[in-house]
């Protein structure tokens, strides 16, 4: 009787492996979290190997499931197609808009520092480019800061003010001076060619009023053989043959010269199509406010553009 051996008695375990029962409803409660954790669905590798969820102890005492990457026959951790191109449009996209960023703030340094040199010298060029490296990279240094909750983020954003104010500074001077060479230039040009138009003018009026027909050499012919009464009117009639022959040759040579006169008129060409296209009236003095103050913030947009491309850089490093 004791060989024989019932199937429906279920043997007891040992000692050792006997688990405690818990004390509270709360540690019951956390260890059946821990192993459901520890239950998840496993990651597959390519050849059906399994990577069992790994519990890792966490701060404050708390359990880490990490799920490692399936592994290839090698032991080399798989990479989705998926997520490498991810990575790389990020990095792509990163690199982007960092180079933008850095164009634009040095397209601003360009400018502040020319005119802060031709204004006050070496050391002027110097503050400029200081104040032109503040606004490139106070703006990072200002997210990196707040992402902490530091104090220091005020004084960033006062030195990312104070470079800005001196760069819009030089970048106004130099605006300026540049804008009002361009627009004297063109109203130069106009100038130029409204004069040439009136004097083409006056001479075609002038070429219109000569009737005389007659070459000069047949004038001087009938002016020997004629009585003297008639010589007074040959004399005048030859001296308007002589200038109107002086007028064709002039005229010939003016219109064959008219095509290199600039065709440049005084008027803003970009508020005249932005009339006709949108059906309005578009000041000139508006568009140049308004062109004048993007020229002015763009190269300070240099270090936010900046401060967008490192966290996208970053991103795709961690994933």
């Amino acid at each position: 009787m004791a060989d024989i051996q019932d199937n429906n008695i279920t043997p007891l375990r040992p000692k050792a492996e006997r688990t405690k029962p818990d004390p509270t409803n709360a540690a019951r409660q956390r260890r059946f979290r821990e192993k459901r954790k520890a239950s998840q669905i496993p990651a597959l590798t390519p050849k059906g190997t399994v990577t069992p969820p790994a519990i890792e102890k966490g701060p404050a005492g708390r359990n880490v499931v990490t799920v490692s990457a399936p592994l290839d026959r090698n032991g080399v951790a798989v990479v989705h197609s998926t997520g490498r191109a991810t990575d790389v449009m990020a990095y792509v996209a990163a690199v982007s808009l960092a180079t933008v960023g850095v164009g634009l703030s040095v397209v601003g340094m360009i400018e502040t520092a020319t005119y802060a040199l031709a204004v006050g010298g070496v050391l002027f060029c110097a503050l400029a480019v200081a104040a032109d490296v503040l606004t490139l990279t106070m703006p990072s240094i200002i997210g990196a800061l707040w992402r902490r909750r530091s104090p220091a983020v005020l004084l960033a954003g006062l030195l990312w003010c104070a470079g800005a104010a001196v760069t819009v500074s030089n970048l106004a001077g130099y605006a300026g001076e540049h804008v009002e060479e361009y627009q004297a230039g063109r109203e130069t040009m106009a100038a130029g060619r409204s004069m040439a138009m009136e004097r083409l003018a006056r001479l075609r009026d002038e070429r219109q009023a000569i009737v005389e027909t007659r070459p000069p050499a047949v004038i001087v012919a009938a002016l020997n053989d004629a009585r003297r009464s008639e010589r007074p009117a040959l004399r005048e009639a030859l001296a308007m043959a002589k200038r109107r022959d002086a007028l064709d040759v002039e005229l010939a040579t003016f219109e064959q010269r008219l095509g290199e006169v600039p065709q440049v008129g005084t008027a803003d060409a970009s508020a005249t199509v932005l009339s006709d296209i949108s059906g309005t009236t578009f000041s000139e003095h508006e568009l140049r406010r308004w062109r004048l103050a993007l020229l002015l913030g763009l190269p300070l947009c240099g270090g936010l553009v900046l401060s967008l491309a490192i966290p996208l850089t970053a991103a795709a490093a961690r994933r």
